[in-house]
């Protein structure tokens, strides 16, 4: 009983004392965004403007980094895939498609890129919890592509 107290504290003791840090927390990227334009949907793009302002919010040693500006064109596309024998749908697809334009302070536009996410998914009968979960699956995709604009900008 007492060997596994110890080992349990010496296990202990060996991952807090060997310097562990989590991923993505205070990273410093080689850029800095300066200001973020949204044109279209207002869910897909407060999504990704509240990802890309936290970047914003970092307050560091600006002088060596790159100033961009940002302008995102945002829309969402609902389809459904299939029917049943009724004409009821059984599954939908949301598709967001963000036109991403990086801008530089003295250089004018660097790169404009269209970025696309989709995902299908089965109707449900309480259209409640359909609405909800639609919801949630924007802000999935949308912190998505939010990543995929950071990831752009770091090897830019």
């Amino acid at each position: 009983m007492k060997n596994k107290n110890i080992l349990k504290t010496l296990v202990f003791i060996l991952i807090v004392g060997c310097g562990y840090t989590p991923i993505l927390v205070d990273k410093s990227y080689p850029f800095k965004i300066q200001k973020i334009e949204k044109i279209g949907s207002a869910k897909v793009n407060s999504t990704i403007f509240q990802k890309l302002n936290n970047l914003k919010k970092i307050e560091d040693d600006i002088s060596n980094k790159t100033i961009y500006n940002i302008r995102l064109n945002s829309e969402i596309e609902k389809k459904i895939i299939s029917k049943d024998s009724k004409g009821d749908p059984l599954i939908f697809e949301i598709k967001i498609i963000t036109d991403v334009t990086i801008l530089q302070d003295g250089k004018g536009k660097i790169l404009s890129q269209t970025i696309t996410n989709k995902i299908s998914y089965d109707n449900q009968t309480d259209k409640f919890e359909l609405i909800k979960y639609e919801n949630n699956l924007i802000a999935n995709l949308s912190t998505n592509i939010a990543d995929k604009i950071i990831s752009i900008l770091s090897n830019i």
